[in-house]
């Protein structure tokens, strides 16, 4: 049986999910859980096999998958979402799973490119963070236009517009914004830094270590749990985050698939 999830049920997968290794569906059950909707696969019996859930309000269709136990179809569930949504035909989602997860999820999906190495890093050193760069500001609602026209160019697709509720820092130069940054998630329980990007022109210059110095210090005085995702493969950036005091806490992989394709 595959049946949507009732709030005292997502209450009770957050009271046992282990944050870390499913970092992503635990957005979903806190901040994200007003923009989300949860389908989950049961037993008869009534056991829980694992749930899949999607995210409005972003310009991509976006997942998330909690596999609880081995009988769990992905494939399944992706199909009852489908027609539940009505989402088209041709629809491409993502999602981000743990690489022990993928292992194991991958039989069941038709994936469009080869998944991409995602690391999650975690701020554990706030002495290796520089003083505070007087070139860095706090952005305001003067400049969500500025922040919105950056982060288009440099691609930052995993933007939603109801993030400029939370903290933006940059750099600016003769009234042009030329490296941002702000978080996906700003709260006491955590914090995930995210839309961080320096124009093209204007790197190299240690802007963008600047302002994600800046956000991670910020981010620590509300909580000691600051975390942030980067490319397995941008090596440059890992070592800027782990001169900064980042360690990394456990390797995924982002997947886009085909909707109407799973196996």
């Amino acid at each position: 049986m595959i049946r949507r999830l009732r709030p005292e049920e997502l209450d009770i997968l957050l009271a046992s999910i282990k944050q870390e290794q499913h970092f992503l569906y635990y957005s979903y059950l806190t901040y994200r859980r007003h923009g989300s909707v949860h389908y989950g696969q049961f037993l008869e019996s009534g056991e829980l096999l694992g749930v899949l859930a999607y995210l409005k309000g972003l310009p991509f269709h976006a997942f998330s998958v909690y596999p609880l136990q081995p009988q769990f179809q992905l494939g399944s569930v992706l199909a009852h979402i489908k027609q539940e949504l009505n989402l088209p035909r041709s629809t491409e989602g993502s999602f981000i799973v743990h690489a022990d997860e993928w292992k194991v999820l991958s039989p069941e999906v038709d994936v469009i490119k080869p998944p991409t190495e995602i690391w999650l890093m975690k701020h554990v050193n706030s002495e290796s963070l520089p003083l505070t760069a007087e070139e860095v500001i706090l952005l305001g609602p003067a400049h969500f236009d500025r922040i919105e026209d950056k982060l288009a160019d440099i691609q930052a697709m995993a933007f939603a517009k109801e993030e400029l509720q939370n903290p933006f820092y940059g750099v600016l130069r003769n009234q042009e914004l030329v490296a941002v940054g702000g978080y996906h998630i700003y709260g006491q329980d955590y914090v995930e830094l995210g839309n961080i990007g320096t124009d093209r022109g204007w790197r190299r210059q240690g802007f963008g270590k600047k302002v994600c110095a800046e956000l991670t210090r910020r981010a620590r005085d509300i909580s000691p749990h600051v975390y942030l995702n980067v490319l397995g493969s941008n090596t440059a950036a890992i070592q800027l985050y782990q001169s900064l005091g980042y360690v990394t806490v456990c390797k995924q992989y982002m997947v886009t698939f085909a909707v109407s394709g799973c196996k």
